[in-house]
């Protein structure tokens, strides 16, 4: 039987109670959520699990990807880490289907703390028009790996450099209609300064760095946007 070797870091050590743990599995390739919820067992790491705060290591790379999978048999140890001191930081897709704006707002409100003084937030909604053209809807099709690893890039070097407490980040992926909301970026720092250059900062990165490609239907044809803004007429 597979045998899963955990070793807790920094906070998530001491709450935990122990440095290192081994947990019998039945298999050998475990998802990043189910690792996680072993990891959850404790009562103390439940609620971080939840919220983001752990972090998986695993062949010597952070585990950016929430959909990976990780072979313990070919090698069982993962190292279970907090966030840097810089803070939380956080990128999830949505996949067919609009920003829940709702839930969103509620994760980034439970990063607050004591150190909060500010917080900032940007919400990208579906033109209805453009250059004075109706739009009927938009599709924003991604590459998976790429798109994860700069949406996570992104958010942890801009949390760093401005040490903000927290940086969350959801981008939807799909079909949409004007109105929908596809974008949302939250920021939690110090002060106004930093969170306004910095959430600045993180659009413009989502927009220019990310492989998400975007397909307007608008009533004078059909279009890919390239570049920065360029649009191809393809109907």
């Amino acid at each position: 039987m597979p045998r899963l070797k955990l070793k807790y870091y920094a906070l998530l050590r001491e709450l935990a109670g122990v440095e290192f743990e081994e947990v019998d599995v039945d298999k050998c390739e475990l998802t990043f959520s189910e690792i996680l919820k072993i990891v959850g067992k404790r009562d103390r790491l439940r609620e971080l699990a939840r919220l983001g705060y752990v972090l998986l290591v695993h062949g010597g790379s952070l585990v950016v990807s929430k959909e990976a999978t990780l072979n313990v048999c070919e090698d069982p140890r993962v190292d279970v880490i907090p966030p840097s001191a810089g803070g939380a930081s956080r990128a999830k897709l949505i996949l067919g289907r609009q920003v829940p704006v709702a839930d969103f707002l509620r994760e980034l409100l439970s990063y607050l703390d004591s150190e909060s003084g500010a917080i900032a937030t940007y919400f990208g909604v579906v033109k209805g028009s453009l250059a004075g053209r109706r739009v009927k809807r938009l599709v924003y099709e991604y590459h998976e790996r790429l798109t994860e690893e700069a949406l996570n890039r992104i958010a942890e070097e801009v949390g760093s450099k401005a040490k903000l407490r927290a940086v969350l980040i959801y981008h939807s992926i799909g079909e949409f209609e004007p109105g929908d909301v596809v974008l949302a970026v939250g920021v939690v720092g110090r002060g106004r300064r930093e969170v306004l250059e910095a959430l600045r900062e993180i659009v413009e990165r989502v927009k220019h760095e990310t492989a998400i490609w975007k397909k307007e239907f608008r009533d004078d044809g059909v279009y890919w946007v390239v570049g920065d803004g360029t649009r191809i007429p393809v109907q």
